[in-house]
């Protein structure tokens, strides 16, 4: 008579994949650097946004497929970082008033730069078109150009001061702080840099202005947010 030998149950070993979070970072990464990869060749962004409205609308209206995409990768980059801060404050367990005030900051900071972003999809080509429109006077010329002015002066304002500048800047600030108290020093001080560097573009509001230091507060913060992706993901 023999006796059955008894199997070891084989039990699935279950992988993960990449975390939402770890996803939104790339997402938003991916649709920043689509963005420059697209408009800078086109219309010369970011620096055409100081050029005057005979220079940047005929470039508007040349390039119109290329600008709708662009400033379309753009509006989602800004809108992810809407859900990532949410999210984010899961991955880094930012518990009570930090975790409230992370999710805040964040969700600020994707709304202002959202909303300053729209006006190259829905306001501008039209503007553009009007301006450029041969049986345009010059005094209707110029009245559109006084409206181009104040609607960049006003959303351009919320978009990059308050959303880039000061929620973002702070924002990275509370993520920095908690990396640093949960060991991840070297992400956490790199992020001290990128978010000193976010702030340091709101010294525009006294005429302080410098275009390298606004390039580069964006490329470190990007690469930043990279690192950031990584990081959770090895550790999900």
């Amino acid at each position: 008579m023999t006796t059955a030998t008894p199997t070891a149950s084989i039990v699935p070993v279950r992988r993960k994949g990449i975390p939402g979070t770890s996803l939104l970072l790339l997402l938003q990464f991916a649709t920043m650097w689509g963005a420059f990869f697209i408009l800078a060749p086109t219309i010369n962004w970011p620096a055409s946004l100081g050029e005057p409205p005979s220079v940047i609308f005929p470039l508007i209206l040349d390039q119109s497929v290329a600008v709708f995409a662009g400033y379309l990768s753009y509006l989602v980059h800004a809108l992810a970082l809407i859900p990532l801060a949410i999210l984010l404050r899961d991955s880094l367990k930012l518990d009570g008033a930090v975790g409230a005030i992370a999710v805040m900051l964040g969700v600020l900071a994707g709304f202002a730069k959202a909303l300053g972003i729209t006006r190259w999809l829905f306001l501008m080509p039209g503007l553009a078109a009007a301006y450029t429109d041969p049986a345009a006077t010059a005094a209707e010329q110029a009245a559109i150009s006084a409206i181009y002015e104040a609607f960049n002066a006003y959303a351009g304002g919320i978009g990059e001061l308050l959303g880039v500048g000061l929620f973002a800047g702070v924002w990275t600030i509370v993520i920095s702080a908690t990396l640093v108290r949960n060991g991840d020093r070297l992400l956490g001080y790199a992020g001290y840099g990128a978010a000193a560097l976010l702030l340091s573009t709101l010294l525009s509001v006294v005429g302080i202005e410098s275009p390298l230091m606004l390039t580069l507060s964006g490329i470190l913060w990007q690469f930043w947010t990279l690192a950031l992706a990584i990081v959770i993901w090895r550790k999900a």
